[in-house]
């Protein structure tokens, strides 16, 4: 092995079951960075990867069409308006929307609860009226669907060419759960259209994986090569059944990995819930990294039997407990952690340290520093925990 590595080479190394330097150092941070720099975008990973010492595995975000969240303003297609009611109360908002199409009206409410420790500095939206109600509801959303938007890909080629070696920089992509049906119908009744109106359920499904793909491999065309896959709607944490796991979602996560592998490149899926059961289906399907990889009592990972299992089909990312460990846990707690996960998944290759989610808000900065300074003491390749 080389005594220096790039962070990206070293990454690369891994993804490729290769034993690097030392370990890939990659958590999800953007909560913790939002609240200790005031914002948690790509320019301030660039900046906490310099100061904790860390490789940057960056997704770029955005690949989602502008509608499909509440904002101030929507880049919409010709042909389409909308007309919106903000109501603030009590640092909540709430968003009443009203898309007008050439096919219909498409008309929504979500609420945002208001950021701070209760609902954290990023507060999840609450659809209170779902967008698609109805059949006749995909022929309105044909009128909002727009091609892969030139400006979010050209942030990308500038944000691969500032990253440079410290890192490997992904595209992310919704399949047609994230953010696309979740968000626009909601889980609870899709779980309830499953059973009593497949065909509608089927139909949706199948209209947004075809225009996530049709997305995907518009950017795979113009040069993109490492994607970012979420797939935590999908999730068994969310309420799908593993049998439903593999007969509705392992074949749309196939043709998005199938696809990227067309064109050489990596494919990277994302997954916070339970997964040692989902685990794999998303390596039979494909997938070249996996992560969170969340151990219980979040999640319900066994990091041994997954590297045994798993760890020379795919590579492993993340594990390390956010919350009970990272935020709430001592500098003790999180070292032995950080050297359990090494010492396990580390040997031959194909595992990258990260985290169960996003470093939270509110986490002490000792506790971060030590997360930082025990994969560095233990990850050097040449001392990897238990090697002797």
């Amino acid at each position: 092995m080389p005594a220096s590595m790039t962070s990206r080479e070293r990454l690369l190394a891994a993804i490729r079951h290769e034993e690097p330097d030392r370990v890939p150092i990659a958590p999800r941070i953007w909560a913790f960075l939002t609240e200790y720099y005031g914002g948690g975008s790509w320019e301030f990973e660039l900046r906490a990867a310099e100061e904790f010492g860390y490789d940057l595995y960056l997704p770029i975000w955005g690949v989602l069409p502008s509608f499909v969240r509440p904002a101030t303003s929507y880049e919409l297609p010709p042909g389409v308006a909308v007309q919106q009611e903000i109501v603030e109360e009590g640092g909540a908002v709430t968003f009443r929307r009203r898309f007008c199409t050439p096919a219909g009206p498409l008309t929504d409410e979500v609420f945002i609860p208001p950021a701070g420790r209760e609902y954290g500095i990023s507060p999840t939206p609450v659809w209170r009226e779902h967008m698609i109600k109805e059949r006749a509801d995909l022929q309105k959303l044909h009128y909002l669907l727009p091609e892969l938007p030139r400006p979010k890909l050209a942030l990308y080629r500038e944000v691969e060419r500032i990253v440079g070696e410290r890192g490997i920089v992904e595209l992310s992509f919704a399949p047609p759960l994230d953010h696309f049906l979740g968000d626009l119908r909601g889980l609870h009744q899709l779980m309830m259209d499953y059973y009593l109106e497949r065909d509608f359920f089927d139909e949706m499904l199948a209209f947004f994986q075809d225009y996530s793909l049709r997305l995907l491999k518009a950017a795979l065309e113009e040069g993109v090569r490492f994607v970012f896959g979420s797939w935590y709607y999908a999730s068994l944490s969310a309420g799908w059944s593993p049998a439903m796991f593999a007969e509705l979602f392992t074949p749309l996560i196939r043709e998005h990995a199938a696809l990227v592998h067309e064109y050489g490149g990596i494919y990277h899926i994302y997954d916070d819930g339970k997964m040692m059961r989902t685990l794999p289906e998303y390596v039979a399907a494909g997938a070249d990294v996996v992560e969170t990889l969340t151990p219980p009592p979040m999640g319900d990972v066994d990091l041994a039997q997954a590297k045994r299992l798993y760890g020379d089909k795919t590579c492993l990312k993340g594990y390390v407990d956010l919350l009970y460990v990272i935020k709430l846990g001592t500098e003790e707690t999180i070292r032995q952690a950080v050297r359990e996960a090494i010492a396990v998944a580390a040997p031959g290759g194909g595992f990258i340290l990260g985290t169960s989610d996003s470093i939270r808000d509110g986490t002490p900065l000792a506790n971060v520093r030590a997360y930082f300074e025990a994969a560095h003491e233990y990850g050097d390749y040449r001392h990897l925990p238990g090697r002797g």
